[in-house]
């Protein structure tokens, strides 16, 4: 309207663009938005001298939609040229100069640069305490954002003073209260979220929303917002159906508040969308998503960014359902978007790219997944821009698909390199330290070098305790896994003590979190198992299951978990037919709750038949089996438990002599492994031995000998020269070659294995007293007397 009136360029003009800006820019239409400013920034260049306020403040105002567009660079390429102005034309105007060095906070948060930004939101607070009086809110509003730098590097008691300190302005500024007062609770009640102090967080976020529902009697959008962090703190809590209860309030909020569907309410349902897909109900949850994807279409022109997004939610969540084609399908659709926003593209792309090796990795094809993982790093470290924390997450996939691969050496020489890099560039970032500290430890545990891999959670814990306080749930979490070392070693005394340590954190500083006590109790359990102390081991078991009946529904998985570990418990103490009560309650209560055949209801067939197999009860036990196999079977991402069970069927069959069907077992486990899994050497070298076994009580020498020679090639070209495996299998295979009379191949391979076991094992370990005494009585029956005397000298 103002063109008809005003010449072409006319400043008017130019304050009606940034209007118009500012509705697009409060609606998410970012793009629009931008057109519009870059149009008044023209006008204002030609009509102002280069350093009027207008310009300043466009300049600064293109810089926040950069940001909101996700092109950080640019964002602060225009924050800088409205720096540069606003010091050289107005250095006395500190305000102004305060507001921009925010604004360049605002953008470098966003990159994660979480140091830099703290030097800048820093200096504006200097400022703005020169300038203001101490009550001022914009002196706040800094104090809120070094508060939200602190809570992100995990600095919560630092960030909570920061907080308070604001919220404290707050309240002389506003004596009868105000909104603004509800955000810096909000703030502060998230903080406690992180902590996971989530009665705390509640209380804050209650005060926040009675303030709310106070200054906005008739309802408001932030009280959606308010409702939606408490939707947030309830799914932690995994209290699903009042996470979903208060984002639908949130979303009625909003639909009132906007008439026509908005791009806010975006979030609102990707959050029920969340929810549904952490209790498993992938179906609906890609409804959610896909309401999303329908609502950005129509939104946006041109297969905008954002529905990329939302492609990538979908993605994820095909992924958990297995769907690997439908999901790789969906991520060409993403890619292809990616491709026509240049600005973002390599971003995406390097994102795509580790995606694609994630899913591989799913199917457990490392070499695959490796592949992608490099492509995506390359791109990475050519782009320096997008930081290194993309680099430490692509070497940590690549990192953890090697060490799936038991290539152990390899996983742990870039473990200590993304460690490096932490310590290099982000040394105050004590939490990525310490999760690559936490994936070293879990490599030297696996390389079963137990003190190193203490000494190294013993750094992990140190650094927590010293930004944590001492009931912090992650250093329970340090606790549990040194104790889990100490397991491993035996140790199984100690081990407790640090698990009754971790048990005491979660009964008092989490007494809500059901779940991290009943893993506590369940922990002491199974060492108490170890250690024989069945009668202990059962009391702490009940302690969990007591908890789980109290906590959930009476047909509830987790209470049929409970059961299913104490007829464990029942087993080992050979209380078999309690045992067998306590998996048939099991059984009862999963197909209660998977009417329609789940994987956890074979588990529970399996462990009811492995009890009657143990009492002898062989046709009984098989029919339990069998009915637990088709049900493994129906569900193709859990081949390993398709694979146990048939290796129980075959330990049935054997015991039942009936070895010619316990070798068709055997064989189709080690189809499925070859299938599903090439790469897991170690599982298809132990299904070769198993046959090879099978075949040596049938007698059969040459068939049993050649699946030995088989597992031997691989786990000599797998494993550590003096490692078990290459032992057994060469001592099998010494046992076929006696019994075919060929005596020196059999007396070499048996001196190998005495060699390896000499060097990996204690002298007074048992298996080597086997094989001397096997080399004693080979050598006799060679007719080699007195070298056999030399050997039985030694075993006696």
């Amino acid at each position: 309207m103002l063109q008809k009136y005003y010449p072409s360029g006319h400043v008017d003009i130019a304050h009606s663009l940034c209007g118009i800006e500012r509705t697009h820019y409060g609606q998410g239409k970012y793009d629009k938005a931008l057109a519009f400013q870059e149009q008044a920034l023209k006008i204002q260049q030609r009509y102002y001298f280069p350093g009027h306020d207008d310009i300043i403040c466009t300049l600064s105002h293109i810089g926040c939609i950069r940001n909101e567009q996700g092109a950080y660079n640019e964002a602060l390429d225009f924050h800088r040229r409205a720096l540069t102005l606003q010091e050289k034309y107005y250095p006395s105007y500190s305000a102004g100069i305060a507001n921009i060095l925010n604004h360049i906070c605002d953008v470098l948060f966003s990159q994660l640069k979480y140091n830099e930004a703290l030097s800048y939101c820093q200096r504006a607070l200097t400022i703005q305490e020169s300038y203001y009086s101490s009550g001022n809110a914009s002196i706040a509003s800094s104090l809120h954002n070094i508060g939200n730098i602190l809570n992100m590097q995990g600095k919560y008691n630092k960030a909570i003073d920061f907080q308070e300190r604001a919220l404290e302005i707050q309240k002389k500024c506003y004596p009868n209260g105000h909104a603004n007062i509800a955000v810096t609770l909000i703030l502060i009640g998230t903080i406690f979220h992180r902590q996971q102090k989530f009665e705390k967080a509640i209380e804050y976020h209650e005060k926040a929303l009675a303030l709310q529902e106070k200054f906005y009697p008739n309802g408001h959008v932030n009280i959606a917002i308010t409702l939606m962090s408490f939707g947030n703190i309830f799914r932690e809590q995994e209290q699903f159906d009042k996470a979903i209860e208060y984002y639908q309030k949130a979303l009625e909020i909003q639909k009132e508040y906007y008439p026509f569907v908005s791009i806010i309410m975006i979030d609102t349902i990707n959050c029920i969308g969340h929810v549904l897909h952490d209790e498993e109900k992938y179906d609906t949850a890609i409804d959610y998503y896909r309401r999303v994807l329908s609502i950005q279409e129509n939104f946006y022109l041109n297969d905008h960014i954002e529905t990329f997004h939302t492609l990538k939610l979908i993605d994820d969540t095909l992924y958990k359902q297995k769907k690997y084609d439908e999901a790789l399908q969906n991520h060409q659709k993403a890619l292809t978007i990616q491709e026509r926003h240049s600005n973002t593209a390599y971003t995406d792309i390097t994102n795509s790219l580790n995606s694609i090796g994630n899913i591989l990795y799913s199917q457990e094809k490392y070499d695959e997944a490796i592949d992608f993982y490099q492509r995506s790093l390359v791109f990475r470290e050519n782009l320096q821009r997008l930081g290194y924390v993309g680099i430490i997450t692509v070497l940590g996939n690549i990192a953890n698909a090697l060490y799936r691969q038991r290539k152990y050496d390899e996983a742990l020489d870039i473990y200590q390199r993304i460690l490096m890099i932490h310590e290099k560039f982000d040394a105050t970032n004590h939490v990525g330290i310490v999760d690559t500290l936490i994936s070293i430890s879990n490599t030297l545990r696996d390389q079963e070098k137990y003190n190193e891999a203490i000494e190294t959670q013993q750094r992990v814990l140190m650094i927590q305790e010293q930004h944590y306080p001492s009931n912090y749930v992650y250093i329970a979490y340090s606790f549990s896994n040194i104790a889990h070392i100490l397991t491993l070693q035996r140790k199984y005394d100690e081990a407790i003590g640090f698990y009754q340590r971790a048990l005491a954190i979660y009964e008092k500083a989490c007494p809500s979190n059901l779940i991290d006590t009943t893993n506590g109790l369940i922990n002491i359990t199974d060492v108490l198992t170890k250690q024989g102390k069945y009668a202990e081991a059962i009391e702490f078991q009940q302690r969990a299951l007591t908890i789980r009946e109290e906590s959930y529904p009476c047909c509830h998985e987790r209470i049929a978990d409970s059961l299913n570990r104490i007829g464990h418990i029942r087993m080992y103490h050979r209380e078999y037919n309690l045992a067998l009560s306590c998996y048939q309650r099991a059984l009862t209560i999963l197909e209660h709750c998977y009417p329609s055949g789940h994987v956890d209801i074979a588990e529970s067939l399996e462990f009811i038949g492995m009890t009657l197999k143990v009492q002898a009860k062989y046709d009984e036990a098989l029919d339990y089996y069998y009915r637990a196999l088709p049900l493994y079977k129906q569900f193709s991402s859990n081949y390993l438990n398709s694979v146990v069970c048939l290796c129980n069927i075959t330990q049935t069959l054997r015991h039942q002599r009936k070895y010619d069907e316990a070798i068709d077992f055997q064989k189709q486990a080690l189809i499925i492994l070859k299938s599903n899994s090439p790469t897991d050497q170690f599982r298809i070298a132990r299904s070769l031995k198993n046959i090879g076994c099978t075949l040596f009580e049938q007698k059969k020498y040459n068939e049993s000998l050649d699946f030995y020679q088989q597992a031997l090639i691989i786990s000599e070209k797998y494993f550590p020269n003096d490692h078990n495996e290459i032992a057994e299998c060469l001592f099998w295979i010494a046992t076929n070659f006696n019994r075919k009379f060929q005596f020196d191949l059999a007396i070499d391979h048996l001196k190998r294995c005495l060699l390896i076991k000499e060097t990996s094992t204690s002298p007074k370990d048992l298996s080597i007293t086997t094989i001397l005494k096997c080399l004693s009585q080979v050598l006799s029956t060679k007719g080699q007397p007195e070298l056999a005397l030399i050997y039985e000298q030694r075993y006696l």
